[in-house]
């Protein structure tokens, strides 16, 4: 198994299963509302004759969040190169465009972010 030492001190490790094996713990595990990684965390901590400890709850503002900066980081990409296509050919009412909308973009964000609180 590989692990790999995170700054808090929790490691993390990998293991290989077959798929039978696979879909057998994600069957045990969707019947108790959990992922995989927190059943395996769970019965691996158990087997050892340990408690395994709670994990960090992520706050239900964070899980909204989270997937609509992931969405909008390729959006701003998409902007950045219609910025660049609009600099490279000259056109002043498409800098302008472009301009007006990377700033829009960039308020978006900004607002996206302020809605996670002082943590994001």
């Amino acid at each position: 198994m590989a692990a790999m030492e995170r700054k808090n001190g929790s490691t993390t490790t990998t293991f290989r299963m077959t798929r039978p094996e696979r879909e057998a713990v994600q069957a045990a595990a969707g019947s108790l509302g959990i992922g995989v990684s927190s059943f395996a965390r769970v019965a691996t901590i158990r087997a050892a004759d340990l408690t395994p400890a709670s994990p960090p709850r992520r706050e239900k503002v964070t899980v909204v969040i989270d997937p609509v900066l992931r969405a909008l980081g390729p959006i701003g990409s998409n902007l950045n190169q219609l910025a660049r296509v609009a600099n490279s050919t000259g056109s002043a009412a498409a800098i302008v465009s472009a301009g007006h909308l990377l700033i829009e973009f960039q308020r978006l964000t900004r607002a996206v972010i302020s809605l996670g609180g002082p943590s994001h």
